[in-house]
């Protein structure tokens, strides 16, 4: 379980607000771009319509019938002069390109006005089907801002005979496409800054809902890891222990592994299991836990099973899981001598390795009830005798470089202070920034 901070929370519901405003300007672009295709479609149609009323009687009437070539130029190039003098690229638009076939597909006229060449090689590139009778093709595309539309539609007589196909470019005029793209752009602005808008009004009311949440998930935490210390100091208590020797083990882990370079998320295990390493020693008799002497091989065997106790008790909480790999690792030895599992070197979790340094360590340099602290010199010159045997080499090593400022300064802070110390350490990885 980690908190997220108020500017994680504002991060996303910036990002959240731009991501919906672009997927609205985007739904809105597409509509006006549907809205587009329809009026120069229809602006098209309107021109074919004219061109079929005014040429239908002199179009062919198949291939049996078919007007010569010269006389269906003539038809069409007299049509698209007249549209010009009628000004109609001033108030809708005009065909700049047209090409007539008869009822077999066959070409028979084409017209291509002054400096359109470039469209005509468009229709040859972009070849396609001809549609059936009383369907109408069209496909728009725009160039420098002005709005085009490729267009092949069936010609039919009076009675609904195939007298051939009419296919074209048709240019939409200067005004018409200016009024488009500002169209456009406009409902395009205004959905976008809408959605804007709207975020930033609710902002501050989620804001202080969020606050509310936030405070209370922010004392549920705090109760978390006050429920990790407690426990792990009953059960430091019940083994005639101190609870400053969980404090002291668990900041001297992390201090070891930020040195070794382990994320947030692995430091949070790590906290976990310092805290609640020995937590299966709940279900050890105290004829065996209380033992002033040193134990026999069936009691030794018994205490072993303190491993497996921690586990199925962490099994009972989805939150404390993470603790598992201490809990379950921090008796392994790197030569694989160690229990339960007998792991050998790196399938020891590298939790329970960081751990089992720091347990040794302050085991050796502490006071106990029935030993005075060994000196730091001595402490470490019995870790140095465990490297590949008891201990991880490399984790060892790292710990010999930053052990001796830590090692005092916990010694300064004393048993009282290293409280303090390990809530203002932990805390941090429990909170996400």
């Amino acid at each position: 379980m980690t908190l997220p901070t108020y500017r994680s929370i504002l991060t996303r519901v910036a990002v959240a607000a731009l991501t919906v405003a672009l997927a609205v300007g985007a739904i809105a672009f597409f509509v006006e771009m549907e809205i587009a295709d329809e009026l120069v479609s229809d602006l098209a149609k309107r021109e074919s319509i004219a061109f079929l009323a005014e040429a239908r009687d002199a179009l062919p009437g198949g291939a049996a019938d078919r007007t010569p070539t010269a006389k269906a130029d003539e038809i069409l190039s007299r049509f698209m002069q007249n549209r010009i003098k009628a000004e109609q690229l001033v108030s809708g638009g005009i065909f700049i390109v047209a090409e007539l076939y008869d009822a077999t597909q066959a070409k028979t006229a084409e017209y291509i006005a002054p400096g359109a060449e470039w469209a005509e090689e468009r229709l040859k590139n972009n070849r396609h089907k001809f549609p059936a009778i009383g369907a109408f093709q069209y496909e728009r595309f725009t160039i420098d801002g002005r709005f085009f539309i490729q267009t092949v539609e069936a010609l039919t007589d009076r009675d609904g005979k195939l007298l051939g196909y009419f296919e074209s470019v048709f240019q939409l005029s200067p005004q018409h496409s200016r009024e488009i793209v500002k169209d456009t752009v406009t409902v395009v602005a205004v959905s976008s800054l809408s959605v804007l808008l709207a975020a930033l009004v609710l902002l501050p009311i989620f804001v202080a809902f969020n606050r509310g949440v936030m405070g209370l998930s922010r004392q549920l935490l705090t109760a978390n890891i006050d429920i990790l210390t407690v426990l792990g100091s009953a059960i430091a208590k019940r083994d005639s222990d101190t609870h400053a020797h969980n404090y002291r083990v668990t900041i001297l882990a992390i201090r070891l592994a930020e040195a070794m370079g382990l994320d947030a998320a692995a430091i949070r295990r790590l906290v976990k299991g310092a805290f609640l390493h020995d937590v299966g020693k709940i279900a050890i008799p105290d004829r065996i836990l209380l033992k002033p002497g040193k134990l026999d091989a069936d009691e030794f065997t018994v205490m072993k099973t303190h491993v497996v106790h921690g586990l199925d008790i962490l099994r009972a909480s989805a939150w404390l899981t993470d603790a598992a790999d201490v809990v379950g690792g921090h008796h392994e030895k790197f030569d694989g001598s160690g229990y339960p599992r007998g792991l050998v070197g790196d399938a020891i979790p590298i939790a329970a390795r960081i751990f089992a340094i720091a347990d040794v360590f302050d085991a050796l340099t502490s006071r106990r009830p029935y030993k005075e602290p060994m000196p730091f010199d001595v402490a470490m010159g019995i870790l140095q005798e465990g490297a590949g045997r008891h201990f991880d080499p490399a984790a060892l090593a790292r710990f010999t470089e930053i052990v001796a400022p830590l090692h005092a300064h916990l010694t300064a802070l004393g048993d009282d202070g290293v409280k303090e110390e390990l809530r203002r350490l932990v805390g941090p990885y429990f909170t996400k920034h």
